[in-house]
């Protein structure tokens, strides 16, 4: 009898059913988890990158080894909290190289000293391609900020514009058909993603949730409401400059662009309105941007009101493995 194939988020869905977690401070199966330890909130949370879904074929060695961290930091960050250790597990195929190697590791001493942190040990292993998993851990005095909350009124902010990634990962192999000025940019964002570690900082003690975008901006939305009965409507395209004008070329609009992509890294809060200027003024004392983009609804879903005024409903897509 063949084996029934299952999506990324069926198999999560399957994990949490057998392994309901207990004693997290932060929401079930949250970016992160947390527990009290010793009057200190630890978090962790782990990552994976591996080289053929994860690493396009114009991205360094030295780029891939640095994104590696940065995939768990931004979960850390959108906690609001900063990284304490680092756990540290490979994966190299036989044959791979001192070269190489040494390649791997100034990225990841370029993540280290970018995020700070100490790398505390780990594991090593032969796989068929460069696999990298990475488990931060953040030991704060401070409590961390929970994926999930927030009330009708509250804004929806997010760090930084999307679109980018999602036209990069789309014409990974013709980005020549791209304006140069675009172009740049697209490379940029892929190859040198930097978690938003000070914005998540900033945020912790006025935030009312958080989430970081990796999987793309509809399920992080869909996050930050999954469980609390309300919605999120978006009056404001967070669109990247140049969208519309490769719009034809990539196949998809910008709403498709801003919503659908992935690994934009991010994060996308929820700011209490009477907290609001405080927010602004954190965010930008650590030089980073806070762009309201929408408000928490008394209506389940998310949606957006076009230039029209038309609300439509946005579904809930992103990346995902496995599918």
């Amino acid at each position: 009898m063949a084996h029934k194939a299952f999506s990324e988020l069926a198999l999560i869905d399957f994990i949490k059913k057998r392994f309901p977690q207990k004693d997290n401070i932060l929401s079930p199966y949250d970016d992160a988890w947390g527990c009290l330890l010793n009057k200190k909130h630890l978090v962790l949370s782990g990552d994976m990158l591996v080289e053929t879904t994860d690493v396009p074929p114009f991205m360094t060695i030295r780029q891939m080894a640095a994104k590696s961290f940065t995939m768990s930091v931004s979960d850390i960050a959108s906690k609001g909290v900063s990284p304490t250790y680092y756990h540290l597990i490979i994966g190299l195929p036989r044959g791979f190289g001192w070269r190489r190697m040494r390649e791997l590791v100034k990225g990841w001493e370029d993540a280290i000293s970018l995020y700070g942190g100490v790398l505390m040990g780990g594991d090593t292993n032969e796989a068929p391609c460069v696999t990298i998993s990475v488990i931060a851990v953040s030991l704060s005095s401070k409590p961390p900020i929970a994926r999930r909350g927030g009330r009708t009124g509250d804004i929806v902010a997010v760090t930084g514009l999307f679109g980018e990634t999602y036209v990069g990962f789309k014409l990974m192999k013709n980005l020549n058909r791209i304006p140069s000025k675009l172009r740049s940019r697209i490379i940029e964002k892929i190859c040198r993603p930097v978690a938003r570690l000070k914005e998540g900082m900033a945020l912790n003690g006025v935030a009312a949730a958080c989430t970081d975008s990796s999987d793309g901006l509809s399920a992080s939305l869909y996050n930050l409401i999954q469980g609390t009965g309300n919605g999120i409507l978006v009056e404001k395209l967070p669109a990247s400059k140049g969208l519309k004008e490769v719009s034809s070329i990539v196949g998809a609009t910008p709403f498709q662009m801003v919503f659908y992509g992935g690994e934009e890294f991010e994060l996308v809060t929820v700011i209490p309105w009477a907290k609001w200027e405080e927010a602004l003024r954190r965010v930008g004392r650590v030089k980073g941007s806070l762009i309201p983009i929408g408000r928490i609804v008394h209506r389940k879903g998310v949606w957006y009101r076009d230039t029209s005024g038309k609300v439509v409903r946005v579904p809930r897509k992103g990346w995902e493995h496995l599918k």
